[in-house]
């Protein structure tokens, strides 16, 4: 366990949740029920990786856990930002989620493998995970909208 290691764990942790400042509170509260989704699915793929021997976590944060904090950090956050910037405009969310889940598997993971943070070889099996999360946490906050509308009609 290195200082430089634990400081880019504490970093993929903190700095997502602290850039939510700069989102509008009713953007927070209209996108967070996703992210949330997105995170719980992504540790279950996590945890189906883990024991499928496709990566391990090498290192980690007390008092996170057995997974890495950019599980509770980004598997979040980014997903809450990718929609603020992209929500009802799905062929252009689902372009940047291409691309940011390309590069998390491919690059991000790559480089965690390199510093000991991860044990990784998958990088096929989180990218297809990723996309398929990616499209169930856009059909939630789909079903999310049209239960707030309803809300909005009934009241």
């Amino acid at each position: 366990m290195t200082v430089s290691n634990q400081l880019i764990l504490w970093a993929t942790f903190v700095i997502p949740w602290a850039s939510l400042i700069f989102m509008k509170k009713d953007s927070i509260r209209r996108y967070l029920p996703a992210g949330m989704m997105s995170a719980f699915l992504s540790i279950l793929v996590c945890d189906i990786g883990v024991g499928c021997n496709w990566w391990a976590f090498r290192e980690t944060t007390y008092p996170l856990g057995v997974f890495s904090s950019y599980v509770y950090g980004l598997f979040p956050v980014v997903p809450m930002w990718i929609l603020y910037f992209t929500y009802k405009r799905f062929w252009l969310f689902f372009g940047v989620e291409i691309l940011a889940n390309a590069l998390f598997a491919f690059v991000i993971l790559r480089w965690f493998d390199r510093l000991g943070l991860v044990s990784f070889n998958r990088g096929w099996h989180v990218f297809i995970a990723e996309i398929l999360i990616t499209l169930i946490f856009y059909g939630f906050q789909r079903w999310q909208e049209s239960a707030r509308q309803e809300n909005r009609v009934r009241h």
